[in-house]
């Protein structure tokens, strides 16, 4: 059964994917709150990481891709021709399974895009530094070294912060995480998962991930996909502790997947 979640930041209706003359998504009818977390759960190839950059349209990079169906993000359409895709992937922002920092020092890495866009300089660009590495956990470990140190001489851990931190300074309506924990020790794994639960009470986060205690911990709702078929979504702990449909329970239980 598929529940009806309120207030959507992200939707999507009817919406068909294809690579080429792969079908990868099967008229996905979908909903997520705004301000919350919401986790898509499914078997390795089933359509989650599609789905995800469905709504930043990074999929337009992978050559055949075409997208059928209706999809919004605060209400706008980011397949309509006149969107601004700079400005879509500004409000929409992503953190990948592996971090991916610029070659630059960690204050360049979370400066250089407000500077760009926005014009901010000296201390109120200094001040929005801070302010998004205190929010990424990361301040007091680099403070004082963060305009020396080169972003790709942090862990992958503490890459992955710095990575969320850059997002974070554009100041994103949505967040959109693809496994971000998959490569990640358990400590550092855990520092994300506060920084989600944390930021998911004022931004839109949508999250894929493989690991279903993590998506327990930290979403509100959640999606299950097999075969790039919606199978079922709606409140994470009712799904967990009581699924509609047998698929569902057969994966939540572990018995595939």
């Amino acid at each position: 059964m598929v529940g009806t979640l309120v207030r959507p930041a992200l939707s999507a209706s009817n919406v068909d994917l294809f690579y080429g003359n792969n079908q990868v998504l099967k008229s996905v009818n979908f909903e997520a709150p705004e301000r919350e977390v919401t986790a898509l759960i499914g078997p390795s190839g089933c359509g989650k990481s599609s789905f995800l950059r469905c709504f930043n349209r990074m999929n337009d990079r992978i050559s055949g891709a075409r997208v059928s169906g209706n999809i919004t993000v605060a209400g706008q359409n980011p397949y309509d021709p006149k969107i601004d895709l700079m400005a879509l992937r500004r409000d929409v922002g992503m953190l990948f399974q592996k971090p991916n920092p610029f070659p630059m020092t960690i204050f360049e890495n979370v400066a250089l895009a407000p500077r760009l866009h926005y014009g901010l300089k000296g201390s109120q660009l200094e001040g929005l530094v801070e302010s998004c590495l205190k929010k990424a956990a990361l301040w007091d470990e680099v403070k004082d070294d963060m305009r020396r140190k080169n972003g790709l001489e942090l862990s992958g851990g503490q890459q992955q912060r710095l990575c969320l931190a850059r997002m974070l300074a554009v100041q994103p309506k949505v967040i959109l995480m693809d496994e971000p924990c998959s490569a990640l020790d358990p400590i550092s794994s855990e520092k994300i998962e506060d920084l989600i639960l944390e930021l998911g009470q004022e931004t839109t986060i949508l999250i894929v991930t493989h690991n279903l205690q993590q998506a327990h911990r930290v979403s509100k709702h959640c999606a299950f996909f097999m075969l790039g078929v919606l199978i079922e979504r709606g409140e994470t702990e009712k799904m967990f502790s009581d699924p509609q449909n047998p698929l569902t329970a057969d994966y939540i239980t572990g018995r595939f997947g």
